[in-house]
C-alpha cells in the first residue's frame, strides 16, 4: 500500500530540484519564482517542504508534459 501511495504522490507532485531540471532552470531560479509558481508548502517553518501540483505546471509550461513522457524524473 505504501508503494502504490508514493506512486500515486510522486505522479501529481514535483519537488523543487524536479522542477528546475524539467524546465532547465537553477533550483536558485525556482526559489526566487516560488510565488509566481503554483505551489503547496507542508509548514510554516522556512525550511518545510515545498512540492508544485504537475497538472498546473503542465498548464503554465507544455514543455514539462513533453519532458515527462519522456521519461526523465
Amino acid at each position: 500500500m505504501r508503494r502504490y501511495f508514493n506512486d500515486n504522490y510522486q505522479k501529481r507532485y514535483l519537488s523543487k530540484r524536479e522542477v528546475a531540471d524539467r524546465l532547465g532552470v537553477s533550483l536558485g531560479t525556482i526559489n526566487n519564482k516560488l510565488n509566481d509558481l503554483p505551489s503547496i508548502k507542508f509548514g510554516k517553518a522556512r525550511n518545510s517542504r515545498v512540492l508544485f501540483p504537475l497538472a498546473k505546471l503542465e498548464k503554465m509550461f507544455p514543455d514539462i508534459a513533453y519532458k515527462n513522457n519522456e521519461g526523465l524524473s
